[in-house]
């Protein structure tokens, strides 16, 4: 199911359908929020390996189970890339408070729509993760149950969008210090 999601959530970017979900104003962008299911592989990998990268950040799950540490092939997954996520316990949309300038990175199209339909602050702005992968990549799909080869996958995926995210903060940082 996983491929299906990537290939259809592919052929729909490559018709447009995500292009508002990339036009972002980066320089209203106070931190990133990172949002995926559980709360225990994708978006705390994303949040912590942000936190290397001096990005503000935070991250939590559409249907988390508050409390819940972060899964073990993903704390494993994690260090071997430098990443600690042991102390990880999984959060809820409503245990983060979501504030004007907050950029709202989902890890799926399915995941935004849910972002998208919510009553949300002024200049709260939704993405998908991977638009910022090189080349983009609209699906990073949940590691769960999957291999430790595809949470190695996905983790590199995280990376890349992570890279492309920071260089348009910094870059909208740099102009908006030259004002």
């Amino acid at each position: 199911m996983g491929l299906v999601r990537h290939y259809t959530d592919l052929a729909l970017y490559r018709l447009g359908a995500f292009s508002p979900l990339k036009a972002v104003d980066w320089s209203s962008i106070r931190r990133v929020v990172f949002v995926c299911k559980g709360n225990i592989c994708r978006s705390p990998y994303a949040e912590m390996k942000a936190g290397t990268m001096n990005l503000p950040s935070s991250s939590f799950g559409l249907e988390a189970s508050s409390g819940v540490r972060a899964n073990s092939a993903a704390i494993k997954a994690a260090l071997a890339r430098g990443i600690d996520l042991s102390l990880h316990v999984a959060r809820t949309a409503e245990m983060v408070d979501i504030a004007s300038g907050d950029l709202l990175a989902a890890m799926e199209s399915s995941q935004a729509r849910v972002l998208q339909s919510v009553a949300l602050p002024a200049s709260v702005q939704v993405t998908l993760m991977g638009l910022w992968c090189t080349p983009p990549r609209p699906h990073v799909e949940d590691p769960l149950g999957l291999s430790d080869n595809y949470f190695d996958f996905c983790f590199a995926l995280i990376d890349d969008a992570l890279a492309g995210i920071s260089a348009h903060m910094r870059e909208h940082e740099t102009v908006a210090l030259a004002r």
